[in-house]
């Protein structure tokens, strides 16, 4: 019963944890705008979430077809700061909301274009952005990738 009850409470801590890192992910979307966040449909907030972790991945390696970029492109939406070099990826916790990713993507004329940044200071050499036609499918189909 003991064992039945701190495994209850292990999952609920987490599930918990992932909700308040999905509510951290979304919120530049509202531009921080807590209210806005609360009165949004969940399932358009747990899609948003989802289309935001399906944006990046991790890598050791640059993939052939990806064009490279700076980190230092990617603007901070609310305070207006360029990340640095040695900004450390945290895929947990990274919005897709909070940086210019968009306005990157949309720089080239075609869904399918895949973004790496280097990222030096990171458990991996390199932040992947993946291409808008690869995170809305990954997105619709509910799959979360890694």
């Amino acid at each position: 019963m003991k064992r039945m009850l701190i495994t209850i409470m292990l999952v609920a801590s987490f599930t918990c944890l992932k909700a308040q890192n999905c509510e951290a992910i979304v919120l530049p979307y509202f531009n921080g705008n807590q209210e806005r966040m609360a009165n949004y449909p969940a399932e358009k907030l747990d899609y948003r979430c989802r289309y935001s972790r399906n944006a990046f991945y991790e890598s050791d390696t640059v993939p052939e077809w990806a064009e490279m970029r700076s980190l230092t492109e990617l603007k901070n939406k609310m305070t207006g700061k360029n990340l640095t070099d040695d900004f450390v990826v945290d895929l947990e916790t990274l919005s897709y909301y909070a940086y210019n990713f968009l306005d990157l993507q949309g720089q080239y004329h075609d869904s399918e274009t895949v973004i790496c940044f280097p990222t030096p200071k990171s458990k991996h050499p390199y932040l992947v952005l993946r291409s808008l036609k690869e995170i809305y499918a990954l997105t619709e189909n509910n799959t979360p990738k890694k």
